[in-house]
Parts: C-alpha cells; structure tokens; sequence
C-alpha cells in the first residue's frame, strides 16, 4: 500500500441473498506493517457483495479505514475505499482497493 509492505488479517462472514445469486459478506480486519512488535497497525470495517463465476468468488464493496499513528499508515485513517477481490478454488486470490475521494 503506496510503498509500505503491510499483511492484511480478516474476518468476515458470508450470507446468501435470496435472488440472483449474491452473497452479502461484511467484514473487518487489521493491517500490518512489517517491523514486527514495533509496526504499526491501521483497522477496517466493510461490507460488500459477491457473486461466483465458475469456480471463482469475486467480491467489491467499500471499506471504512481508521489509524491511530502518525507513520507509515497514518494516510488510511478516516478514508472510504473501494474494493475489488477474487479467490478461486485452489487458493490463489488477488485484490485490490482505491481510495474513495
């Protein structure tokens, strides 16, 4: 994220929609830098919604970010982004997110 090497922890849960096929999912998580006990941490809420094609779950919905340093993550606090995430069967998943202005 704009340079800064971060891990990204979730937890979400996943609820069917009675039509068309979508999956309501929300979430929230926490990233990481990567000093270890000294690295900073920014957390998250969102929500969105999914749909599957074939074998491959994609996801897009918004995120709520908030950070309480003054570092290498102090950009996320108090932005809206919107994201985009796919993972298929095998594992293999890719994801990305902007920031809403």
């Amino acid at each position: 994220m704009r340079g800064v090497e971060v891990t990204n922890i979730v937890t979400y849960s996943s609820i069917p929609r009675e039509q068309g096929g979508a999956i309501y999912a929300e979430g929230k998580g926490v990233f990481m830098t990567k000093e270890g006990n000294g690295g900073e941490t920014a957390t998250w809420t969102g929500q969105g919604i999914a749909h599957y094609s074939g074998q491959t779950r994609r996801d897009v919905g918004s995120i709520f970010c908030r950070a309480s340093s003054n570092g290498k993550l102090a950009f996320l606090n108090n932005i809206v982004g919107v994201f985009e995430y796919e993972a298929d069967e095998s594992g293999t998943s890719r994801g990305k997110i902007w920031e809403w202005k």
